[in-house]
């Protein structure tokens, strides 16, 4: 695969000054230009396409509705370029590449994506003043181009790292703001000649307000596109409005750098007023997406997105934005604690289970303290020859944690176990208690791996399950019951917060091992006990979790 030349492509779009007499002065200019463009040669056709819009940003000879109207022709021409660049980066030579491409092709597309968005900022500056029947009658697409191509910078801001991403939501923002006030936000319209699916800039800026949800600062490239991708098909069922519904729990306030965050966390009183965002209405689309091609490899190219990503790298995701667009979203950005506390990792549903104290019979639930406190108190008590001692080893460690979550650093070689979603259980030493969580974070500093993982439960225990009761109507017949070995008879599930009696709870189950309605019984040393499935709360490739109440 041959290496994006990020060197020519800028000397391409940025090496000749600015023009005293742009050469395109109509459209049929630039329909002229785009036809000259290098065929067979993206990479240059996209640059000569990125000079033409930067030099028409450096001028002020153009009317509002001539400027957006080669804009609209150049930005049309742009998009096949596009899609032939972002499969080189995505899927070399038609497969996808499981890892991030070429990253000069990002930063390519990152200087382009800025022309085209100044270019109709700038458009739209000078339309308030213009007479033009054209620009009033297509205002509200210059309105939403701006949206699409702020939408892509940020996406791409976020997969290079970039510190510009506050900017640009300032951008964001303001052009929301906008097209509200001249009643043009909430117009649905084609984005671009020939799309099937109409947009608007509301739903551009749910797309924006749901990627950044989905904590893309904490997902390689590949998966930030894939997220924005997902984030584009479902954000017309999202709701946003100043008035908040029992089902929402996001908010953002819409000025500034702000960014989506949890209901609870907007305080009282904020100008200007916050949005309400209810993502729970996407999460339908999310599970009919996730149920299409099941039983299929999950190594093959998923067709639903051009091919470019493996159907195990659609599965992932949309496990990931069904629970970061949940009523039970990961709480990000809560107050943390640096840490320096030696830690045991184990990581997958089998694993877990085997390191987790059984439940004791009759055992109580206890009154469940702040993880914060319990951290701190064992951080205290650690020598600091010990914990020195436990970094020069190489061994896992505890480095932050904050009411709901943990900071885990481990050697990439001991972390190849590690993935979005999977079930994980910390020991923080020296201590005995296992605390139970779920990968949230993944991202490499120097040889090693950081996890964010988000606590279930503090004081976990498992139990063994009569697997027949949840298998009560299987077809097989009963010679074919009768040589299931003990295993297969009896499984292992978690008890996170055990109540009192084994009352009603959450329980994680291996996945697929059950579903609404049920039942099955609990092997406790003072007898068994009957359950049954209440409600499915999770039910993802890495395990169950089940809302399970007694039967008498």
């Amino acid at each position: 695969m041959a290496i994006f030349d990020l060197e020519r492509f800028r000397d391409l779009a940025f090496g000749g000054g600015a023009l005293p007499d742009h050469p395109l002065r109509t459209v049929a200019d630039a329909t002229a230009a785009i036809a000259e463009l290098p065929a067979g040669d993206p990479h240059a056709a996209l640059a000569d396409l990125t000079a033409l819009a930067k030099t028409m940003n450096e001028t002020d000879s153009f009317s509002a509705g001539r400027r957006a109207r080669i804009l609209f022709a150049l930005d049309e021409a742009a998009r096949d370029l596009w899609r032939e660049l972002g499969a080189e980066y995505l899927a070399p030579g038609g497969r996808p590449l499981h890892a991030d491409g070429d990253v000069n092709i990002l930063r390519a597309f990152f200087d382009s994506a800025s022309e085209f968005a100044d270019g109709f900022a700038i458009a739209l500056d000078a339309a308030g003043e213009s007479k033009s029947s054209w620009v009033k009658a297509n205002l509200a697409r210059i309105h939403l181009r701006n949206m699409r191509w702020l939408a892509k910078r940020l996406a791409l801001a976020h997969m290079l790292r970039s510190p510009v991403i506050s900017a640009i939501w300032e951008r964001i923002h303001r052009l929301h703001r906008l097209a509200e006030e001249q009643g043009l936000a909430r117009l649905a319209q084609p984005v671009f000649e020939g799309n099937r699916y109409p947009s608007s800039v509301r739903q551009e800026y749910v797309r924006c307000l749901l990627l950044e949800l989905a904590s893309p600062q904490s997902m390689p490239g590949r998966q930030v596109e894939l997220a924005f991708r997902v984030a584009g098909r479902v954000a017309s069922a999202a709701h946003l409005d100043a008035d908040r519904s029992t089902s929402t729990a996001f908010a953002v306030v819409p000025w500034g750098d702000s960014r989506p965050v949890l209901v609870q966390r907007v305080g009282p009183n904020v100008v200007p007023a916050p949005l309400y965002l209810d993502a729970t209405l996407c999460l339908p689309k999310l599970r009919a997406a996730r149920e299409r091609d099941m039983g299929r490899d999950p190594s093959e190219p998923d067709t639903l997105y051009g091919g470019e990503f493996t159907l195990g790298e659609r599965l992932a995701m949309i496990d990931r934005l069904l629970d970061h667009w949940g009523m039970d979203a990961p709480q990000r950005h809560a107050r943390r604690v640096a840490m320096a506390s030696p830690a045991r990792v184990v990581g997958g549903f089998e694993q877990v289970v085997k390191v987790l104290p059984a439940l004791v019979p009759g055992e109580l639930a206890m009154k469940r303290r702040d993880l914060q406190l319990e951290l701190d108190e064992t951080s205290r008590g650690l020598l600091r020859e010990r914990l020195r001692a436990a970094v020069r080893a190489g061994a896992a460690r505890v480095i932050d944690a904050s009411t709901g979550g943990l900071g885990v650093a481990l050697r990439r070689q001991d972390g190849k176990w590690a993935k979005h979603g999977e079930l994980v259980a910390v020991r923080i030493e020296p201590g005995n208690a296992w605390v139970v969580g779920v990968v949230r974070r993944i991202f490499p500093v120097d040889d090693e791996l950081r996890l964010g993982i988000q606590v279930l439960s503090t004081r976990p225990r498992a139990v063994s399950l009569s697997a027949e009761a949840l298998t009560r109507d299987c077809p097989w017949e009963e010679s074919i019951r009768l040589e299931a070995t003990f295993n297969e008879y009896y499984k292992k599930a978690i008890v996170l917060d055990p109540a009192p009696g084994l009352g009603t709870g959450d329980v994680l189950l291996e996945p697929g091992l059950a579903s609404r309605g049920s039942q099955f019984e609990v092997l406790l040393p003072a007898g068994p006990k009957r359950m049954r499935v209440a409600r499915l709360l999770h039910a993802g490739d890495h395990y169950q979790r089940a809302l399970c109440e007694p039967l008498e």
